[in-house]
């Protein structure tokens, strides 16, 4: 088997099931529509660990980039070694790739690189919540480790385990909550311009990529109307996380964003 086949069957895989679950679709057509939103103005959009190839059905234009070659990859290449210029591209997108780094600091590092004066790091991770962490427990292979330094002094790997699905689902919540003002210091050339908590009970019930699906079609749109309603409740009901950092050149001071 050649190397990286492994990896490119598990993606090969999501794709299948991407095209199988409605409700999974508009769940990442939902999150590809914040990371929409938030894109910095220009013409370079760059995604990380795209190699299922979802991007391409919400955003025009997008450069994909994966450490695993598919069909559906434009540049073959490590998330924290990206083969860009210095100050040359507008923004860099992930979805759930964060809590797959072994060393998360890196990419942090490289986001400040190729990224411009204004450009932005705009990232859709797990969130753990008390609901979500119970969830992940029972019915997600991936671990959650809420104990781990997700930005070690000493720059050692965060994730036990080995190959590209090594993980742990808390490094995103550990980083921009538990441990934000750390990162902060570490990294001020990257303003937290947004952190939104996000998907409270259409994502769970849609049975994401790794469970089955819990409601029929035809309750699709009710479950994101609850949403709505929930919203106040996303700090113990919360799956998923909305990043946005934006690279600045310090010292900044930002107006505070809502």
């Amino acid at each position: 088997m050649a190397p990286g086949q492994d990896a490119a069957d598990v993606i090969q895989r999501r794709s299948e099931i991407w095209a199988e679950r409605p409700l999974t679709r508009e769940v990442y057509r939902r999150s590809f529509g914040d990371i929409r939103s938030e894109l910095a103005a220009g013409d370079v959009t760059v995604e990380i660990g795209g190699g299922s190839g979802m991007a391409r059905d919400f955003l025009s234009g997008v450069l994909v980039t994966d450490l695993i070659r598919t069909p559906h990859v434009d540049v073959v290449a490590d998330a924290v070694r990206l083969p860009f210029a210095a100050g040359s591209v507008d923004n860099l997108i992930g979805t759930d790739c964060l809590h797959h780094l072994p060393k998360p600091a890196l990419l942090f590092q490289e986001a400040i690189r190729i990224l411009r004066p204004g450009g932005r790091l705009i990232l859709v991770e797990p969130f753990i919540s008390p609901l979500s962490r119970l969830a992940f427990a029972l019915a997600h292979p991936e671990p959650v480790d809420l104990t781990a330094d997700p930005l070690p002094a000493d720059g050692r790997a965060v994730i036990t385990g080995t190959g590209p699905f090594a993980a742990n689902q808390a490094i995103p919540t550990l980083i921009f909550y538990t441990h934000q003002q750390r990162f902060a210091a570490r990294f001020p050339e990257l303003h937290l311009r947004t952190r939104r908590r996000t998907s409270l009970i259409a994502y769970p019930l849609s049975g994401g990529f790794s469970a089955p699906s819990l409601v029929p079609r035809w309750l699709h749109g009710s479950l994101f109307a609850l949403e709505r309603i929930a919203a106040p409740l996303a700090p113990l009901m919360a799956f998923r996380l909305l990043v946005t950092l934006e690279r600045v050149t310090p010292p900044h001071v930002p107006a505070a964003r809502p």
